[in-house]
């Protein structure tokens, strides 16, 4: 059941990757024309146009690398998913592993014991027949026949976004028309049959069922599939990605045009949104994302090195001083204001130095990808950002699902086994710690870290004549 889902999500992306063209190569996102919604690669894996221009702003998962020559797709990457070079070509790879001959003759078998039940006569049998005539040996050729290019077309206020494939097998097409009804009537009920299927292998991911009823249905008819938006009221999950197919194309209502928005600081800008406010009143956000990027004037970004006061209190942080933040960098960073628009971050394009100390986390898939990292049950070695008495710090998580785009810390045993606060505090003058005894204070007076005085130090970090020290 599981290899059925993969192959399910593998189409999905593979499809998806038709609706990231555009004019010019660069980063851009895809709107639907006539819906305005935009389309967005989440963190669950799922992928539809529905979110809002207003909400896109700050989604990392709207943001796309494109490359094409003419009327063909040739890079697609966004989230860290290399759609074209890898996942599309995996399709003819994966589809005989996954349905191999044993599960096709079932599947057959099963089908036509379904006309017998359901056709009678002539048409009936004729239909049998055809059916047990298609072999493996011609499921494998229609496979090999698949093309996994990734086209576009242009059109009245954008584009059209398709793929090509073979005729289905059993396309009523093939008949002659004085049965077509009757043979659609019948494929119906084998298209309702594999739509169950298909829900069955998607529990836990409901909001792909809209698109991969809309696949399915559609495969018993034509050359041409074409991505198109539906709003999906059966499941409640809002637009929805659709496919169309040769015979459906172009009719009212099929919200099939696209167009390709490049990511700028204008209108199409991409910013970060507050998500933290410290006592002194700025905010801060936690990111990550597959693409470079140069902060505004006013931002500033730090990573992560190491615990110190054995994992106890407080964790060092360091400023990313150089230009340009290399892609796949998590990051702490002090924001200009709440809003995107007060945070807007420049995209770029290009190989840069990674970070190497950085002790900051990327929540990934199993693939690596930026889709979320998702955990059987709460872990409380993983922190993510937080306020803690007014400070920016690592609060202790127990969550069992970590949203992509965001940073993780993570604590070894030993050192969470010294943390009972559940927090680190992070600092950045942690370099200039003096370690001293009781006995070196001149004045005698403690602090700790909120400016309280404390009359009998014990371990840890406190202030002593303006200075930093370490009490052990």
């Amino acid at each position: 059941m599981r290899k059925f889902y993969t192959f399910v999500l593998s189409a999905a992306v593979c499809l998806l990757s038709s609706s990231v063209m555009a004019q010019t190569s660069g980063y851009n996102r895809l709107q639907n024309v006539s819906t305005g919604h935009v389309v967005n690669l989440a963190n669950s894996g799922s992928f539809a146009p529905n979110v809002t221009m207003e909400d896109a702003h700050s989604l990392a998962g709207t943001v796309a690398y494109i490359d094409f020559d003419g009327d063909r797709v040739t890079a697609l990457k966004a989230q860290n998913v290399d759609v074209v070079n890898v996942l599309v070509p995996m399709m003819k790879v994966l589809i005989p592993e996954l349905i191999d001959e044993e599960t096709f003759t079932a599947l057959r078998d099963s089908t036509v014991e379904m006309v017998r039940e359901n056709m009678s006569g002539a048409m009936g049998t004729m239909l049998v027949g055809h059916m047990r005539r298609y072999t493996y040996d011609n499921f494998l050729q229609y496979v090999d026949e698949m093309d996994t290019n990734m086209y576009l077309e242009a059109t009245d206020g954008g584009y059209y976004l398709y793929y090509h494939s073979p005729k289905f097998p059993l396309d009523a097409g093939d008949f002659n028309d004085y049965f077509t009804n009757k043979i659609n009537g019948y494929l119906r009920l084998y298209v309702g049959t594999m739509q169950d299927m298909a829900a069955t292998y998607l529990v836990g991911r409901e909001q792909l069922q809209p698109m991969v009823n809309s696949l399915i249905s559609h495969f018993r008819f034509g050359d041409y599939f074409y991505l198109a938006e539906e709003e999906d009221e059966e499941f409640g999950f809002g637009p929805q990605f659709a496919f169309t197919n040769s015979l459906d194309h172009k009719k009212a209502g099929m919200n099939e045009v696209w167009n390709f928005l490049p990511v700028d600081n204008d209108e199409n800008y991409f910013g970060l949104a507050g998500q933290y406010q410290d006592a002194s009143g700025k905010w801060w956000a936690s990111f990550a994302a597959d693409f470079p990027v140069t902060l505004s004037d006013g931002m500033t970004a730090y990573y992560v090195t190491d615990v110190v006061d054995g994992g106890k209190s407080m964790i060092e942080r360091k400023k990313i001083d150089q230009k340009v933040v290399p892609a796949l960098t998590p990051m702490i960073v002090e924001l200009n204001g709440e809003n995107a628009s007060d945070n807007k971050l420049t995209v770029v394009d290009g190989e840069y130095d990674t970070i190497g100390d950085n002790a900051l986390m990327l929540a990934t898939d199993s693939l690596g990808l930026l889709l979320g990292k998702r955990l059987p049950q709460p872990d409380k070695s993983y922190y993510v950002l937080g306020i803690m008495d007014g400070k920016v710090s690592l609060v202790e998580s127990e969550e069992t699902f970590f949203v992509a785009n965001e940073a993780l810390f993570h604590l070894d045993s030993d050192a969470k086994s010294r943390n009972t606060s559940g927090y680190l505090v992070l600092s950045d003058n942690v370099d200039g710690i003096a370690e001293t005894q009781l006995a070196t204070s001149a004045s005698g007076r403690y602090y700790d870290l909120q400016g309280r005085e404390v009359a009998k130090p014990t371990k840890g970090i406190y202030i002593l004549d303006g200075k930093k020290v370490v009490v052990r």
